[in-house]
């Protein structure tokens, strides 16, 4: 290294002890002071560069994109997992939950027995329907049925119509 460039460099090491460097400045001091071979003036300032070094929080562009990229990228499939996890779960407790309802069921199609409760469900539940729709007509009839047959017994007519009037309301 000549005389005038060890020069510029001790003014910019001047100057940067100042706080007048700017960033790129830094770091090119720092490239520089990591070289195998300094003139002698400046060797005595290598290990207080290093450490300078050591604390430029600057890193390379493609090492903060990878880095980013790869957070994105755990945090993607972590996500993913937790989505997996959440509907393995929902699918558990609705298997369950039909267990719980309609565990023994099954039909016979085509001769065959099908038991596995979420191929059958919809066939359950219409069955199930139209016991309740035979029922709450059985009931209605046999309600009906009971009421006529309390006021056909009833012989005093006011009494029949006082009756009426109760069941109706």
């Amino acid at each position: 290294m000549n005389e005038r460039k060890t020069k510029h460099i001790e003014q910019m090491v001047e100057r940067f002890f100042l706080g007048e460097t700017t960033l790129a400045e830094e770091r090119r001091l720092y490239r520089l002071f990591r070289r195998k071979r300094l003139p002698s003036e400046l060797e005595r300032l290598r290990p207080a560069f290093a450490a300078f070094a050591s604390m430029d929080m600057e890193r390379p562009r493609r090492t903060t994109i990878t880095a980013t990229l790869r957070r994105v990228a755990i945090g993607t499939a972590a996500a993913l997992a937790v989505a997996l996890c959440i509907a393995a779960y929902a699918d558990f407790r609705e298997d369950r939950a039909l267990a719980r309802l309609y565990g023994g069921s099954y039909v016979i199609e085509n001769g065959r027995r099908i038991d596995d409760l979420s191929a059958i469900r919809g066939d359950i539940e219409r069955t199930l329907d139209d016991a309740r729709r035979i029922e709450n007509r059985a009931t209605h009839d046999f309600i009906g049925a009971a009421e006529q047959d309390v006021l056909d017994n009833i012989t005093d007519p006011e009494m029949q119509k006082e009756v009426e009037q109760m069941l109706n309301e």
